[in-house]
């Protein structure tokens, strides 16, 4: 009877700490998922397999393969989550999110592809690749833990990246918009003046601006012609004008006066005002687009990548009245962040722009006071 009792309580001990392990996210037990996820199938299996793996060619054949990228296993883990937590390439992240895989998908315990990646991925790259896409980093799990705070045992953490992910934790997150981008001018804030905003209008060509302005006086530090910028996050280069040509003045003239008659400044137009540009493509298919620019690195063409904080040009005053001239004057970085057909910032107030940027670009990109 003694034996019997020893046994069954060994028993007992290891359903408890099998349950522990479950609970945890460490070990999977077929049959204690959510209870109403899809069948996985040989392709989607496949697939949860490969992302693991760092085989970006294998992981797209599968995806056209007709693997579900939001099959989720028994306990609602889905690819994205497998990826986040082990593989080391943040191009799969990347396939993945760009094929559709949900950001903020919950398993039966809580956990999402960012509290995985800010615990177990050593490649921080994987971490703010998510973030970029605008993975919400206010969810918490079962256990009440945030990304942040399941962050702190990761021995890859970095001081930035942790307190970028503790201020987004605590603040109200906007899902339609990233996070994790850094401010394009070395050690500048958002400007101070709603001027500078998008959303502000642009008497002299009837129209609305559609990005940040960086002034020197404005933005914390001297903004000069030529000073760098730099990309705010990782990406691709989907425009690169190398071969740029400044308008005349005549040519100029006409593009304000046939915006003064528009209702609003005409897209072709508009364009024209910006001058030289750089766009880049981020994860989540957000897009970056520099304008204004002097000039831009020779190694800068379509279809290259380019890392967070690169320099994707210099200031100028391309596309103005002043480079038409043939004068240095009013040098200002103009950058602006897009998704789909819609700029950061539109139809907003200048306060919600101001509380918008700092989750984009950083609590510390904001300006010490506003004008």
């Amino acid at each position: 009877m003694r034996l019997l009792i020893t046994l069954f309580t060994a028993l007992l001990a290891i359903v408890a700490a099998l349950f522990l392990l479950w609970r945890a996210n460490i070990l999977s037990l077929p049959g204690f998922g959510s209870g109403n996820q899809a069948t996985v199938s040989a392709t989607d299996t496949n697939l949860f397999n490969l992302v693991k793996t760092s085989d970006l060619e294998s992981v797209v054949k599968a995806i056209e393969a007709g693997a579900n990228i939001n099959a989720q296993d028994e306990l609602g883990q889905t690819p994205l989550m497998y990826a986040a937590g082990s593989s080391t390439n943040p191009d799969i992240l990347s396939t993945l999110i760009k094929a559709g895989a949900s950001l903020n998908t919950q398993t039966s315990t809580g956990w999402t592809a960012l509290m995985y990646a800010a615990r177990d991925n050593k490649n921080l790259e994987v971490l703010v690749s998510l973030m970029n896409a605008s993975a919400d980093p206010t969810l918490k799990n079962s256990e009440g833990q945030t990304a942040a705070d399941l962050a702190r045992g990761n021995v890859a953490m970095s001081t930035a990246v942790f307190e970028r992910l503790q201020d987004l934790s605590q603040a109200v997150f906007d899902p339609n918009w990233p996070s994790g981008y850094t401010v394009p001018i070395e050690g500048a804030t958002i400007s101070s003046r709603a001027t500078h905003l998008p959303g502000a209008t642009r008497a002299y060509r009837n129209g609305t601006h559609e990005g940040f302005d960086f002034y020197g006086g404005t933005v914390s530090v001297p903004i000069d012609y030529g000073t760098p910028i730099r990309a705010v996050a990782n990406g691709t280069i989907i425009r690169a004008d190398q071969s740029y040509v400044e308008m005349t003045e005549t040519e100029y003239n006409q593009v304000i006066e046939t915006s003064k008659r528009s209702l609003n400044t005409p897209p072709e137009l508009l364009d024209k005002l910006r001058g030289r540009q750089v766009w880049i493509e981020h994860s989540g298919g957000f897009i970056s687009r520099y304008a204004h620019l002097s000039a831009i690195p020779s190694t800068l063409v379509v279809g290259a990548s380019i890392k967070q904080n690169d320099i994707v040009g210099e200031t100028g005053n391309s596309g103005t009245l002043e480079a038409v001239q043939n004068t240095k004057d009013d040098p200002h970085p103009h950058v602006e962040i897009w998704k789909g057909d819609v700029y950061l910032g539109h139809g907003l107030e200048s306060a919600k722009i101001y509380e918008l940027a700092a989750q984009v670009f950083g609590k510390k990109a904001m300006p010490p006071y506003v004008e």
